[in-house]
Parts: structure tokens; C-alpha cells; sequence
């Protein structure tokens, strides 16, 4: 009879916990005003739940999902993941994932994103701030030199919610990328570029935060940044890869002059990269993809009034 209870007791909480992702996957899908990251293209079936358990000699999740129309019922089962999203799961997280069948026969998740009300009211908020910075352009016009730069707030390689308020009074260098870029001399350049600055800056001592934009947000998950950073042995302190709300990031690529254009598992894009001081305003622009790093470095000395 206790075994029997237990299991009574272990089923009712999971159907709460299905409940409640339920409940709160509404209220994002609300609090987002349609600004989805889903891809309805993208391969499998869309998947909402809540991880269980992190199974740290698998590396597999232990999931709790709701019903999956005309493939799954809702049922807890174990999932494969790739490398930076096991690395950013945590039992108890809610999440928003794409279920595919492996090669193997296995199932597995990917695009995963997470969960959380408190994140998306800030989403909500900037993101409409930016909405309105954005339209006030006059057309053809992007922030330069001498203006200050937009108010976002997007996801990190981390999962972690980041808003513009966060780099106020401290030095910020910006860029933008995407990780499934082949192109030597634009994306991996650029991204190898921005790790020596944070070397540079490192050395120096200097309070300095890095943000890389991408431009491919329905592809590039918080956890497809994580591996894309760790590849580069990049330092996440200070360094923020940064994915979210597809109309968010492409503001943010109007604002500052991108061109961004979707062609099949690609996009053709130009560069922008930025010096934002402490107070806010853009110092140094370069569009160029031979843009130089020692260049950026002195600019930020001279902003920050350093020797």
C-alpha cells in the first residue's frame, strides 16, 4: 500500500507540474505578444514541459511533457541533447523544444528555449521600447558615432535574461553573428577578433562587457551559443552571445545598419561592430570585416580615460 501511495503521490505531482507549464506557456506566449522564437519549419514535433532530473552520466534530461498532437501523449521520458543545452539544464526548468527522432532510433530535443514569466515581462518591455526607438528612424538612417544606443533585452548563451540597463556605466563592445556562418572572413573572424579584445581588455584590467547579436535566432538557441563560445574559448563573465524574439533581434539589426537576409540554412549578411561608452553613446563604429582590434582597444582607452 505505501508503494501504491507513493506512485499516486509521484503521478499527481508531475500532472501538476504538466499543469503548470500548461499554464505558464500561455502567459509567455502572452506576455511575448507573438514574439516567438519558434520555427515551424524546423524539423520534429514542438515540445513543452518541465525537466525532472539531469542525468549527469548520460548527459540525457529526464522531461515531463504535455501531449503532443498526433505523435505523443503527455508522459515523462529521458531525451538526448547536445552538449550546451544539457549544460544549461537545471531540474525544474520549463521548457519550449523541438523532438526529433535520432539516428538511432532515440528521441532527442533541440531549440531548446526556456520558460519563465519573469524573463518575458522583460522581454516584453524593453523589446517594446526598442519597437518604438526603431520606428522613430528616419528611413535609411542607423545609429553611428554620437548616438546613443537602443535598449534591448534578449537571452544569453547561459539562458539568462539581458537587458541594456545591465552595461550602463561600463564600456560595451557589440557585434553581430550567427554560428552556422562558413564564410572565414566574416562571422569566425569577427568572433575571433572579439575574444582577443577580451584578452586585451583583461590584461589591461579594465571593466569592459562584450555583447555578440545573432542573426539567426530561430537557429541559434541559448544553448547552440554556449558551444559556439566554448569553441572559441571564450570567457562568459563578461563575454554574452545573445539570441531571443525574432522582431526584437531584427531592430536591433535595422538599428544599428545590418543587412540581414534569410536564404536556406544561411543568411547574407553584412557586419557592424561598436564601442558604446559609459554613458551610452556609440564612440566607434566599424562595418568593415577587417575591422582591427588594437583600433577598438585605444578607442576604448580614450573613452575611458585610460593611460
Amino acid at each position: 500500500m505505501r508503494s501504491e501511495s507513493r506512485s499516486i503521490s509521484r503521478a499527481n505531482d508531475r500532472l501538476k507540474q504538466i499543469l503548470f507549464v500548461l499554464w505558464l506557456t500561455a502567459l509567455v506566449g502572452c506576455s511575448q505578444n507573438n514574439e516567438s522564437q519558434e520555427d515551424e519549419d524546423a524539423p520534429g514535433y514542438p515540445l513543452v514541459g518541465v525537466i525532472i532530473s539531469v542525468d549527469e552520466e548520460t548527459r540525457t534530461l529526464e522531461v515531463t511533457h504535455e501531449d503532443i498532437p498526433d505523435f505523443m501523449p503527455a508522459m515523462t521520458m529521458r531525451f538526448e541533447v547536445d552538449p550546451g543545452d544539457f549544460d544549461n539544464a537545471r531540474a525544474g526548468q520549463n521548457i519550449r523544444a523541438r523532438l526529433i527522432r535520432t539516428e538511432e532510433g532515440g528521441f532527442k530535443l533541440t531549440r531548446i528555449w526556456p520558460l519563465d514569466e519573469e524573463a518575458a515581462k522583460d522581454l516584453k518591455k524593453f523589446n517594446e521600447q526598442l519597437q518604438k526607438q526603431t520606428d522613430a528612424l528616419d528611413m535609411g538612417y542607423y545609429y553611428g558615432e554620437g548616438d546613443t544606443a537602443p535598449d534591448f533585452a534578449l537571452l544569453d548563451q547561459f539562458g539568462k535574461t539581458i537587458t541594456s540597463e545591465r552595461f550602463k556605466g561600463k564600456p560595451l563592445y557589440l557585434n553581430f553573428i550567427f554560428t552556422r556562418c562558413t564564410d572565414a572572413h566574416m562571422c569566425p573572424l569577427s568572433t575571433s577578433k572579439m575574444a582577443l579584445l577580451q584578452t586585451m581588455v583583461a590584461e589591461a584590467g579594465l571593466d569592459v562587457s562584450f555583447v555578440s547579436i545573432t542573426m539567426d535566432p530561430e537557429f541559434d538557441t541559448p544553448g547552440v551559443l554556449r558551444q559556439y563560445a566554448e569553441v572559441y574559448g571564450i570567457d562568459g563573465d563578461n563575454f554574452h552571445f545573445v539570441t531571443g524574439p525574432r522582431p526584437a533581434v531584427r531592430n536591433l539589426i535595422k538599428s544599428y545598419g545590418v543587412t540581414a537576409i534569410d536564404n536556406v540554412d544561411a543568411v547574407m549578411h553584412s557586419l557592424a561592430t561598436v564601442l558604446i561608452a559609459e554613458d551610452g553613446s556609440i564612440v566607434k563604429r566599424s562595418e568593415k570585416s577587417a575591422w582591427s582590434p588594437d583600433e577598438f582597444f585605444e578607442a576604448l582607452k580614450e573613452a575611458d580615460g585610460a593611460d
